[in-house]
């Protein structure tokens, strides 16, 4: 570590140990909606944590300390809160924050779940509906990440799409957008020709079930949209059916609350439209931003939240720590209405 690089660190760990960042964050953003993103939280021994895709996993023990400085500076909701103060049933606390989970991975319900209920907070699953109803064990989506990660896999993969051209989007939107678009049989087959064994590598299934879901607690997890298929819904070529199909899910599971998140954070005013049209009243997007919410417009915007890493950005020494996620925080733009 540079001089450099030891002074800053060094300044910033005082500043946050003698309170001013604290401070400074509750003057700030008192009328501040902070929306965090997760999608992954599993202990570091588990099997399934060496296969994970380590920027969106969270271990257990980082995840609990996270939520220790959650729980230091910010107020946490339910949507349901958010819903009755736009309505103006009730205020909000200051400083905010709304805890949202993406994808509909299992390890949410039986790891990061008990973990919130423990302290009593609430928090929104965005669930890519589809996979509650996928026979493989591994998800088509964790599958394809894990292709692309082999050298020379996304030339030979776009190849196999019979791509000859750059595609539109990202590395990874394109196959998804692809394969989104296929019955799951014909996906999986792709999947085995193009990327052999690697759909066999997890043999325990990894997303919900629709069953586990009506099994929750009331109250415990909020479910909102994340699109049916989990392709990006700027290259969908239907995405309006694929959040219709989404909203119908929510209503099977009797969400009071419709929301949703767009899928790989792709999105255009023209999709939130389309999303408000199909029933959806608060959404999402990955833009790390915070929400002014000293007024409500309407309709309601896209909102932004925060993907929270557990790297060199959050940690310290290997573990999260308080004075780094401070300024990774505190400190992002407003979105203003």
């Amino acid at each position: 570590m540079s001089i450099a690089v030891s002074l800053k660190d060094g300044l910033r760990t005082a500043l946050y140990r003698c309170g001013a960042l604290g401070a400074w964050h509750r003057w700030r953003n008192r009328r501040v909606l902070t929306v965090l993103m997760f999608h992954r939280v599993l202990p570091s021994d588990d099997p399934a944590f060496a296969l994970a895709e380590r920027e969106f996993t969270f271990t257990l023990g980082g995840f609990r300390r996270t939520l220790d400085f959650v729980q230091r500076h910010y107020s946490v909701l339910g949507l349901d809160d958010l819903q009755a103060a736009r309505r103006e049933q009730r205020p909000l606390p200051p400083n905010p924050m709304l805890i949202t989970f993406d994808d509909g991975w299992r390890d949410t319900l039986t790891h990061a779940v008990p973990e919130l209920a423990r302290r009593g907070l609430p928090a929104v699953l965005f669930l890519a509906s589809e996979v509650v109803a996928l026979d493989s064990p591994r998800w088509w989506q964790d599958a394809l990440v894990a292709a692309l990660e082999e050298p020379g896999a996304s030339a030979r993969l776009c190849a196999a799409a019979g791509w000859t051209e750059k595609p539109q989007g990202s590395v990874s939107q394109a196959p998804a957008a692809h394969l989104g678009a296929m019955p799951e049989a014909e996906r999986c087959a792709w999947l085995e020709q193009h990327a052999p064994g690697v759909l066999g590598q997890v043999a325990e299934r990894q997303m919900v079930t629709l069953g586990e879901l009506k099994a929750l607690e009331a109250g415990r997890l909020a479910i909102g949209g994340h699109g049916h298929t989990h392709s990006p819904l700027t290259l969908s070529p239907d995405p309006e059916a694929e959040l219709q199909a989404s909203e119908h899910m929510l209503g099977e599971l009797n969400q009071p609350v419709r929301s949703m998140s767009f899928p790989h954070g792709a999105w255009s005013s023209t999709l939130v439209a389309v999303a408000r049209k199909s029933g959806f009243e608060w959404m999402f997007t990955s833009d790390a931003v915070l929400a002014d919410v000293s007024r409500w417009p309407s309709p309601l915007p896209a909102l932004g939240r925060i993907h929270v890493p557990e790297n060199a950005w959050t940690c310290r020494a290997g573990d999260i720590d308080s004075a780094r996620l401070a300024t990774f925080l505190f400190f992002r733009p407003l979105q203003r209405h």
